[in-house]
């Protein structure tokens, strides 16, 4: 009975295991299959191909038959939706080819370290010279050999010295006359104390009563002899180095910083040690000098630190690498090495920005500070929480070249305006700035205002202030700036002031297009229905549509057609898609 029981149960056990297998294959093998199938024919519509040679082509990805570089894919030409030449865009499924990673850019608080190479050297404030105070012989050499620890006190060398026996001599002379002549007594004891002898020794030779011409060198300090500059049988003169004495019990570290970091150090800064020979071996020491001096043939400057020898395990000589933390306690923005790319003076960065549904990047110049081991400091050009390409970063420079996006190998060109020109000219586009948006706030008493500054500025700016190639440019657009000032200035109310507000705009716009945009960027807006639906432009320091031609009635009337970058000039400009935004 038991047994049919158990026959029973496994039989109902393979009737529904077998019908799971079934369900299976006739209907999440065929999705199985179907999403197999649909990516592979998503790879075989896909087109490769090489960034430095883009007459490569084939229908797989892998490597250049040219140069070994690893193909990416060739874009549709779907996959650029809009014109701006510093955006970048492509399918997500590009992304997982070219393997780009992302990143938040963010401040670091505490000071970032700097990895430093070195090397241990001997501390010259522990380090004593034996010098010979008198001429003569060595008689006896018993420091003789380098590296030995000698003790403070302990006998270096005999020396044999005629000179020094005559001395004695004199002082065994005048010890016999001291209490009738106490002075010479004194006088001999003197000179046998300027030839370095110590009160014992001296003591010794009156108690002996005995001139001896040998005399020895004693230690005077305990160390490592680091030097032995004589021999056994050489005669010394006075002065003469005889031995080097050092003790380790402090060594220095002196490491060697390149001038980009340089200003990152500062005396007093504590700083951890390695030693490669020794793994996991760590010392802690003290940033105590930085040379002013920087050696021409390396470009860089050395840094020493005093560090505290624990069991001698530090050697004169030995290799170290050290990390010091950064004296800069205020919060900088750090990026990874992998993001940038190097084009001369300035770097370039590609900035992840939202369009759409697809993966877009934005060419980003940026000037970068000191490099340290987190990565570059950035000095200007990005900010704080904006998303960078850490990783894949080349591929997508290569594939914005070939789409003819500005790149890494085709950066825009750039306007340098020199002062005092370019801080007025500044000071005009932001007094620009406060009359479009008191126009836009329906404000015309705080128009006015900004009407009067921006005459006062222009006039002090001049029309002959800036020279060169640029010069007559500048005068013409002076002209149209007075021109529209004086008319706007003699409007008596909100409407007649919006008037000559346009071809104030167009001049503000024409000078940024040919100059670029001041340490920032600006947007050309466009609303279709001033002017009976003719349409009219504005210069803006925000993306964000503030209709300074309408105020309140119509404020978000318009669109933003064109992007004007910091210097950048010969922007490709949109056209405006000619319908009312409200």
């Amino acid at each position: 009975m038991e047994n049919d029981k158990r026959k029973i149960w496994v039989k109902y056990t393979l009737l529904i295991g077998g019908g799971m297998l079934l369900g299976w294959l006739l209907f999440g093998r065929s999705a199985y299959d179907h999403e197999v199938e649909s990516e592979m024919v998503q790879q075989a519509d896909t087109e490769f191909t090489c960034s430095m040679h883009p007459q490569v082509r084939q229908d797989e990805p892998g490597n250049c038959p040219i140069c070994g570089m690893e193909l990416i894919p060739v874009a549709d030409d779907d996959d650029h939706q809009h014109d701006d030449p510093f955006l970048f865009s492509m399918p997500e499924m590009y992304s997982k080819w070219a393997n780009i990673r992302t990143m938040q850019a963010e401040e670091i608080h505490t000071g970032p370290s700097i990895r430093l190479p070195g090397r241990v050297a001997v501390n010259e404030r522990e380090r004593r010279q034996i010098s010979a105070h008198f001429p003569g012989r060595i008689e006896t050499l018993y420091a003789d050999y380098t590296g030995r620890f000698i003790q403070q006190g302990e006998v270096l060398a005999t020396i044999y010295s005629p000179e020094i026996m005559q001395a004695q001599q004199e002082l065994i002379q005048a010890a016999a006359t001291r209490e009738t002549q106490p002075r010479l007594y004194e006088s001999a004891r003197q000179r046998l104390e300027l030839f370095n002898l110590t009160r014992e020794q001296i003591d010794l030779i009156e108690e002996r009563g005995q001139a001896s011409p040998n005399t020895d060198v004693h230690a005077t300090q305990s160390g490592y002899l680091i030097e032995r500059a004589v021999s056994e049988g050489d005669y010394v003169s006075t002065g003469q180095t005889l031995f080097a004495i050092a003790s380790l019990s402090d060594v220095w570290v002196e490491l060697d910083a390149y001038e980009t970091r340089i200003r990152l150090i500062q005396p007093g800064q504590q700083a951890d040690v390695h030693i490669p020979a020794q793994p996991g071996t760590e010392f802690t020491g003290k940033v105590e000098f930085v040379d002013p001096v920087l050696d021409p043939r390396t470009r860089s400057a050395r840094v020493r630190l005093t560090v505290a020898n624990r069991d001698n395990l530090l050697m004169p000589g030995m290799l170290v690498t050290a990390r010091i933390t950064a004296a800069d306690h205020e919060p900088r923005l750090v990026i990874p090495f992998t993001s940038v790319l190097w084009t001369g003076e300035r770097s370039v960065v590609y900035v992840r920005t939202p369009h759409d549904d697809r993966l877009t990047f934005e060419f980003r110049e940026i000037e970068t500070g000191p490099r340290t081991d987190e990565g570059y400091i950035v000095v200007s050009g990005l900010n704080r929480g904006e998303e960078i390409a850490v990783n894949g970063v080349f591929a997508i420079d290569a594939a914005a070249q070939l789409q003819g996006r500005f790149s890494m190998m085709a950066p825009p060109e750039r306007t340098e305006i020199p002062e005092p020109f370019r801080s007025d000219l500044k000071i005009l586009f932001e007094i620009y700035f406060d009359l479009k948006n008191a126009l836009a706030d329906d404000a015309p008493q705080e128009a006015r205002k900004h009407g009067l500054r921006l005459q006062q500025q222009l006039e002090k700016t001049g029309p002959h202030s800036l020279e060169g190639e640029h010069h007559m440019f500048w005068m013409e657009q002076y002209d149209a700036i007075d021109d529209s000032l004086d008319e706007f200035l003699e409007a008596d109310n909100l409407a007649g002031m919006r008037v000559p507000f346009e071809p104030l705009s167009e001049a503000f716009i024409e000078t940024a297009r040919t100059l670029g945009a001041i340490d920032d960027t600006w947007y050309v807006a466009w609303c279709p229905m001033v002017d009976d639906d003719r349409g009219a432009y504005w210069l803006s320091e925000f993306e964000e549509i503030l209709n300074p031609y309408f105020g309140a009635m119509m404020l978000r009337c318009g669109e933003v057609t064109e992007v004007l970058r910091e210097g950048v000039t010969d922007i490709e400009i949109r056209e405006p898609v000619h319908e009312h935004v409200h």
